[in-house]
């Protein structure tokens, strides 16, 4: 289904970010490609579903890595699939918020920006400022406040998500202002 679609496709853009933080390969659709291999394995006995997923995911793949390439133009660092919290003081107790973000990238003027791969149809930009859909605005928080291990507290300069449908565009970012 939708969910597992959504969940190969998402493990291998983290893996492959992850992978390769620091710099990427000679050959990123490659990468991607085989990384995408392994997540969609389970759909080997699902001849159908393979074949209407898998060549939407070598879509992304082959617009990922241009889009990959541009973003790092301006990126000083990547992080990936990145657990974060920030504990909010509640009476006697305290509220633990946690959040994993997928994706962090410390800007070169020193902010950073917080990204959100989406499958499906990401929250609209109406939706995250009136807090129905608060996934980044809290991560943004956590982050402020140190709450990431391996970044320090910083400024974030940029929020949005990156839809990865396949179609037309496969890939598409959504900037929140």
């Amino acid at each position: 289904g939708a969910a597992d679609r959504g969940t190969f496709i998402h493990e291998a853009i983290g893996e492959f970010t992850k992978m390769f933080a620091d710099a990427l390969p000679a050959h990123v659709t490659r990468e991607l490609v085989a990384l995408g291999e392994k997540h969609f394995a389970p759909l080997k006995d699902y001849e159908e579903a393979r074949a209407f997923w898998w060549t939407r995911f070598l879509r992304i793949a082959n617009w990922f890595d241009g889009w990959e390439r541009d973003r790092r133009t301006g990126a000083a660092k990547i992080f990936a699939e990145l657990s974060g919290k920030h504990s909010i003081p509640l009476g006697k107790g305290e509220f633990l918020l946690t959040a994993r973000a997928d994706r962090i990238e410390r800007r070169a003027d020193g902010s950073y920006a917080i990204l959100d791969y989406k499958t499906g149809q990401p929250p609209t930009e109406p939706q995250v400022r009136s807090g129905l859909a608060p996934q980044l605005t809290l991560e943004a928080a956590i982050l402020r406040n140190g709450g990431f291990t391996g970044i320090a507290a910083g400024s974030v300069s940029e929020i949005g998500y990156v839809r990865l449908k396949g179609g037309d565009p496969p890939g598409e970012p959504k900037t929140i202002k």
